[in-house]
């Protein structure tokens, strides 16, 4: 983690043109020994003093420390150089790049890590069943819109399509793109999955701003994107939601660079009297009204139009754009309690009592409920940057974001208290904020011919701001900004050109900072690549389409009324006549079972089957087959209602029985069954498909410690999997193996009639991914914004599928962070073949799991090759996560 000389060393690169030369240290190769055995490892090792050790005696004397590099691990640390030797002996341990606990004198030095054991296997799983080729291009999704008669749903989502599609250019898509990739976080693993197919295209075309590809494909690719998005109701309302950022008519270089244009335009008499052209030329073609130039026109009707019409009505909220005095002048609204920008609150109060007396009415409702005014100003500035400023006060604003960035710039370790729109992001300012500040700023001081000629040019430089490996080019533009723009913009005043400089020297310090930030991530994610393709090619190889709602409501309602025959069934004299899990039933004892069966329990099976024995068993074995077809189990639905409240799960198993299931809390009811059927049907057919990749080849040779699938050959030659085991030893003598099931217990099985599988380990490879992303947002995300990462080429798409593979979940994955935490904990570089121990040294022996008896190892001593056996034993250790 950063620390305040990382401030300090990028605040002075900053100011400096030429970067002090840095003291010399005297680096060269060294075998260095980290443990009382023989075993050493060439490290570069250079002279390095600590500088907080320098103003601390220890004895009277100074320390002096080593500092270690590990050039292929890419780690350093730091050895005391005088008790280095010492220090070895006390177990030091450092933290990898995937946050585990490695001990330096770990001894088993040509032993892979848990990560490289398997990313071969993972390789060559690529290749055989997910290649590039099984992956769908185009994510496919329930179609959730219920058409009508007449203008219906669909409508609107058509027009808004072929509208988005039209005005879609390379400012637009890298604005919207943008703003859709901060949503992944907020939604399910399919849903992030549509709109990731959106960010993709949108990528594409910001990418290639000269159409190397052609602009028809590319509209193509974005009109299909869309069409499947929006069929889905979440992603729907993150696309409309988000559609304020891109630019409709005019980019904003268009209308600094065209001003007099713009001027005309909005002070021509003929086209600002006249209805209908005066509704729309106005707010197309006209500056954003400030101090100066206020809206008087706009504020006046709202006025009229608030009394005409009366209070409290939707019309009036409609027309008046929300500015009606019962929803805003009232202290105890309830949204009010929120920052009063988030509300439309400040432009309410400015547009009915004017800028002096709206702000005075603002300031004392952030008096009343304690508001930060410079964190509410902050926040607010990201959402809406010229309503921030004009309603605020430019100076005050300027002011604020000045004091933020150089506050988090220097804090040493971050505040993850800090929100999302308080995180530090360069390239986003600079390509979505600046063009609106310097637009502002020019708006007060007055448009002339500077702005045209010089401002314009540099706002289309800012907007094509595109993803790179550094942060050379932002540099390049806050210069170009500092020397020839803020002066003209600012109109020569101080108050204004003071904090601007400052908020822009904290940006040249935040572009330093992140370089040593990214270099942390790039750690990380290069750590995990394998888990970040596997689990987004699982993802895009899964079918998430399910029944309709009103295909899974009969399903629950189904279930429910035969749930009574089938658990009669289950359980009949000691047998088990229906095997749900295969949709298999013995038909000719299921008659006489049912018979034992008293009225009430048989009565709502009859309702729907028919009034004999024999037609409920023939709709029974029907159901069972459907369910297979469809994959809406009686498993999955149990465990479905089984996420009910107990008491709503029996209320309604008890409105189904009853015959009430078309009554309002019946339909609710089932309706929230079926949501929860939705997530288990996908979380199964994610267990499916990964249990399917986990197995590889038959192995012929079984290493000690390694997992394997063991597939027990049935009579009729077919095989059944019972589950993955650790091999632990194999018997010359006999055909039993030994192996240790999850539990820790030992389990043997007959060579003879069982088959041993490699177990590929993708689960636990996804899930260490996953764990990536929470390392990352956890410890990294305490100054910038997890999207700024975004904005480097070389990690832009790999944290991307690290953000949707953040949603895949199923209970394949729940078992594999078992298995990863269980490895963590049971993991020890101690542990010592039976075949090294050295006569009159003291041992540790796993008596059973969690327990270890010392012995002293003498020459001859008879040993149970079956055991594990430790130098040290290994310490039990409880893993958050």
């Amino acid at each position: 983690m950063a620390d305040r000389n990382d401030y300090v060393a990028a605040l002075g690169k900053v100011f400096s043109d030429d970067a002090p030369a840095n003291p010399k240290k005297s680096v060269k190769k060294a075998r260095v020994g980290f443990a009382a055995d023989v075993d050493v490892k060439e490290f570069e090792v250079e002279n390095y003093g600590d500088v907080e050790a320098d103003n601390v005696s220890y004895g009277g004397k100074s320390t002096k420390r080593l500092k270690v590099y590990d050039a292929k691990q890419r780690q350093s640390w730091y050895v005391d150089q005088k008790t280095y030797a010492l220090l070895s002996k006390r177990n030091i341990t450092r933290t990898d790049s995937e946050g585990g606990i490695i001990p330096i004198q770990d001894k088993t030095t040509d032993d892979k890590t848990f990560n490289e054991k398997y990313d071969l296997d993972l390789e060559e799983l690529f290749d055989s069943k997910v290649s590039d080729k099984d992956a769908i291009l185009w994510t496919d999704s329930n179609n959730e819109v219920v058409t009508r008669k007449g203008c219906g749903k669909t409508a609107w989502r058509n027009a808004y399509r072929r509208l988005v599609v039209h005005v879609m250019d390379p400012k637009n898509a890298i604005r919207f793109s943008r703003a859709l990739q901060i949503q992944l976080d907020y939604l399910m693993a399919h849903e992030a999955l549509l709109l990731n197919d959106i960010i993709v295209v949108l990528d594409k075309i910001s990418d290639d701003p000269r159409n190397h590809t052609s602009k028809k494909k590319k509209k193509m690719d974005l009109n299909i994107a869309l069409t499947k998005a929006l069929l889905n109701v979440n992603v729907g309302r993150i696309l409309v939601a988000n559609s304020g950022t891109i630019s409709y008519f005019f980019h904003p270089d268009t209308r600094v660079g065209k001003n007099r244009t713009f001027n005309f335009w909005s002070t021509t008499p003929l086209l600002t009297t006249l209805p209908p052209i005066s509704w729309f030329i106005p707010s197309i073609f006209t500056f954003t009204p400030s101090e100066n130039f206020i809206g008087s026109r706009a504020h006046a009707t709202n006025s009229i139009l608030r009394s005409v019409l009366g209070p409290g009505r939707f019309l009036t909220r409609l027309i008046t754009g929300g500015r009606e005095e019962f929803v805003v002048d009232d202290l105890k609204a309830i949204a009010q309690n929120l920052a009063a920008e988030t509300t439309g609150f400040e432009a309410a109060m400015r547009a009915q009592f004017g800028n002096h007396a709206g702000r005075q009415k603002v300031n004392q409702f952030r008096i009343e409920n304690r508001l930060p005014t410079d964190e509410s100003a902050v926040r607010s500035f990201i959402g809406s940057p010229i309503s921030t400023m004009v309603n605020n006060g430019v100076v005050h604003v300027l002011r604020a974001l000045a004091n933020h960035w150089e506050g988090l710039n220097q804090i040493p370790f971050g505040n993850f208290a800090h929100q999302r729109m308080e995180q530090l992001n360069v390239n986003v300012i600079l390509r979505f904020h600046m063009p609106f500040v310097l637009m502002t700023l020019a708006n007060l001081r007055g448009w002339c011919s500077w702005d045209s000629m010089v401002l314009a040019p540099f706002i289309t430089k800012l907007m094509n701001i595109r993803p790179g490996v550094n942060m050379n080019v932002a540099n390049e533009l806050l210069n170009e900004l500092n020397t020839t723009i803020v002066d003209n913009v600012c109109g020569g005043i101080f108050s204004r050109m003071e904090p601007f400089r400052r908020w822009i020297t904290q940006m040249r310090v935040a572009n330093e900072l992140i370089m040593t930030e990214k270099d942390k991530v790039v750690t990380i994610v290069s750590s995990v690549t394998s888990g970040i393709e596997s689990g987004y090619k699982l993802a895009k190889t899964v079918d998430w389409v399910v029944p309709d709602d009103d295909v899974m409501v009969r399903s629950i309602i189904q279930h429910i009324k035969l749930d009574a025959v089938k658990k009669k069934l289950r359980n009949h004299n000691g047998e088990r006549l229906i095997d749900e899990e295969n949709g298999t039933l013995d038909a000719n004892q299921a008659g006489s079972a049912l018979q034992d069966m008293d009225q009430e329990e048989i009565g709502p099976a009859m309702k729907i089957a028919g009034g004999s024995i024999s037609s409920i068993v023939s709709f029974v074995q029907k159901d069972l087959s459907k369910r297979q077809k469809t994959g809406m189990t009686d498993h999955l639905v149990k465990r479905a209602m089984n996420a009910l409240r107990p008491r709503d799960k029996r209320f309604l198993i008890e409105l189904v029985n009853k015959g009430h299931e078309e009554i309002r809390a019946a339909k609710l009811l089932s309706r929230r069954v079926g949501t929860l059927l939705k997530r288990e049907m996908r979380r199964a057919r994610l267990d499916a498909r990964i249990k399917e990749l986990s197995r590889g080849s038959v192995a012929t040779e079984m290493i000690e410690d390694e997992w394997y699938i063991v597939d027990r050959t049935e009579d009729d030659g077919s095989t059944t999997e019972l589950g993955s085991f650790q091999f632990r030893t194999r018997r010359s003598s006999t055909s039993d193996v030994l192996f240790i099931n999850r539990s820790g217990k030992e389990d043997r099985f007959d060579a003879n009639s069982h088959v041993f599988r490699k177990f590929i380990p993708i689960g636990e490879a996804i899930v260490r991914a996953q764990k990536a992303f929470m390392v990352i947002e956890l410890d990294l995300l305490k100054r910038f914004a997890y999207a700024s990462y975004m904005e480097f080429s070389d990690l832009r798409e790999d944290l991307i599928k690290l953000q949707i593979l953040s949603g895949v979940n199923c209970y394949f994955l729940d078992d594999a962070r078992l298995d990863v935490l269980s490895h963590i904990k049971n993991h020890s570089s101690t542990q010592v073949s039976w075949r090294d121990l050295k006569p009159g040294h003291q041992y540790f022996v796993e008596q059973k799991p969690y327990k270890y008896e010392l012995f002293e190892f003498e020459e001859g001593m008879d040993l149970d090759n079956r055991k594990r056996y430790f130098s040290i034993p290994p310490q039990n250790m409880i893993v958050v996560g």
